[in-house]
């Protein structure tokens, strides 16, 4: 097999990899939406929300997941937002982050498929 195939078969192991792990990702996701419930402006739950949204947003780009890793990035911008003015849109967070997973779950599949 010459280099360039090694590459892309290699390559297209790692997005399968990544695909396999959404269903975990999409529930880490619904876990800091709900924490926002308990607490909309917890410096804990944004961070934390924010650093996944990055890692997230980085791992689905380098792996061809464009769409859900430019709606991630969309979010991340939102969250950043958050944690710089701790009241805006603080009464619509948790529901404003159940809506990015609802978004993401589909785009996911859609993408994890086409993978395939």
């Amino acid at each position: 097999m010459d280099p360039t195939a090694r590459m892309q078969a290699a390559l297209a192991q790692l997005r399968l990899r990544f695909a396999a792990t959404a269903p975990a990702t999409v529930e880490r996701f619904r876990a800091l939406a709900a924490a926002l419930d308990v607490d909309p402006v917890s410096a804990d739950v944004l961070t934390d929300l924010a650093k996944e949204l990055h890692r997230f947003r980085g791992t689905a780009g380098s792996y061809g997941f464009r769409a859900a890793s430019s709606l991630a990035g969309e979010f991340e911008a939102r969250v950043h937002r958050w944690s710089a003015e701790p009241d805006l849109e603080r009464t619509t967070r948790a529901a404003d982050a159940r809506r990015f997973v609802e978004a993401l779950a589909p785009l996911l599949q859609l993408e994890a498929d086409a993978v395939e």
